[in-house]
């Protein structure tokens, strides 16, 4: 059974803002709670909340030696990893708003944006997107501080002041934090559920692309909502696939995630998602009709190889799941004898199928996008 808040810390979560309800998390949740899994190397590592939020304490405070301060804009161009979190709960602990950009846009397109929020700093992810920082710098006057997340390929930058690694922003932080302790409460504490968290791109296809005010207490309130109808509760596995810059994920990690203290899981490129997906074996995901599309491509032509025997079998039992599930579009009652043949279907094919593609733990999936081929 899963394990939920309850609906007192539900309510006191009301009156908080994120990063208020992730400390909190960090203060009762236990070490066997699971905030943030992340895939490199081939291997998971996990962060408790007590490490979730020690990134985010001391990646703030690296902000703050910077000079980020309360209302200030953070731009953040990175890939689905968990620096992206701590980057953007530990800019909102200081009262300040992101703005997470696509990783595909040219360098004209982020100077654009970056100027517009007027941006004081900026997370990068890698050489590639610092590069395109670097060619515009000159037009990037308000940008104080790029922080590069990975350190591969950046050793001809090291004597750049106008650049730092994210593993220096947070030795940063921690020497800030042990000169002034109480520096990091006194900031999280200013904050209020009304406060503007973080900035949303509207999709620009009647124009210019407008920016989306969200506050906390529209995460908040938007996660609650998730949380009354959708089957997760404490470490109950989401698998991040959308870019930071879609809503999709910022609802997730940031409003359902937080909230309901689920488990936000991160695959190690985008090219193993698939691969990560069937490890893993979330019970909730979000995600475009394409993937489901590829997923039953996939099935459809492993089975053209299979012996003649197993497409039998697959053939004839995607017949009964079909007629099963007509019926129940339908309203319509099952029939005993095939529901019972749907009984043994499921143990001899369904199950062993959705294990193999990683769908034995959904509880729930949601597509977005266009709508799913029937076929």
């Amino acid at each position: 059974m899963t394990r939920r808040l309850t609906n007192e810390q539900l309510k006191a979560q009301q009156t908080m803002t994120l990063p208020q309800i992730l400390m909190h998390h960090a203060g009762t949740l236990t070490d066997n709670c699971i905030a943030i899994r992340e895939k490199s190397f081939g291997l998971w590592s996990r962060y408790t909340w007590g490490d979730y939020a020690d990134f985010t304490r001391r990646t703030a405070l690296g902000l703050y030696a910077l000079g980020f301060r309360r209302g200030g804009h953070l731009g953040i161009i990175t890939d689905n990893h968990a620096e992206w979190l701590f980057s953007e709960l530990g800019a909102q602990s200081l009262g300040g708003i992101s703005l997470n950009l696509f990783t595909s846009a040219v360098a004209s397109e982020l100077v654009g944006t970056l100027n517009r929020i007027k941006a004081a700093c900026v997370i990068a992810q890698d050489q590639e997107q610092v590069d395109k920082l670097i060619e515009q710098r000159e037009k990037l006057a308000h940008v104080q501080k790029v922080i590069y997340v990975d350190p591969t390929g950046m050793r001809l930058y090291e004597d750049d002041p106008w650049l730092i690694s994210f593993s220096a922003l947070l030795e940063m932080g921690e020497r800030l934090d042990a000169e002034q302790p109480e520096l990091f409460e006194r900031e999280l504490a200013q904050g209020r559920p009304d406060d503007v968290a973080i900035m949303i791109m509207t999709s620009g296809t009647t124009g210019v692309s407008k920016l989306a005010m969200l506050t906390h207490g529209n995460f908040i309130d938007m996660g609650h909502k998730w949380l009354e109808t959708a089957p997760v509760g404490i470490n109950s596995n989401w698998l991040s696939i959308s870019p930071p810059s879609w809503i999709v994920d910022q609802m997730w990690g940031m409003g359902v995630a937080l909230t309901g203290a689920m488990t936000m899981n991160f695959p190690e490129t985008p090219e193993t998602v698939t691969q990560d997906f069937r490890e893993l074996g979330p019970e909730i995901i979000i995600t475009s009709s394409r993937f489901w599309e590829d997923m039953a491509s996939s099935i459809r032509v492993k089975m053209e190889d299979a012996s003649r025997m197993n497409r039998l079998v697959y053939e004839a039992t995607l017949k009964i799941g079909q007629a099963v599930e007509d019926r129940i579009q339908g309203n319509r009652p099952v029939p005993f004898l095939l529901s019972a043949a749907h009984g043994v279907a499921s143990a001899v094919v369904y199950r062993p199928l959705l294990s193999r593609v990683g769908c034995s733990r959904l509880k729930s999936a949601y597509t977005g996008g266009h709508p799913i081929s029937p076929d």
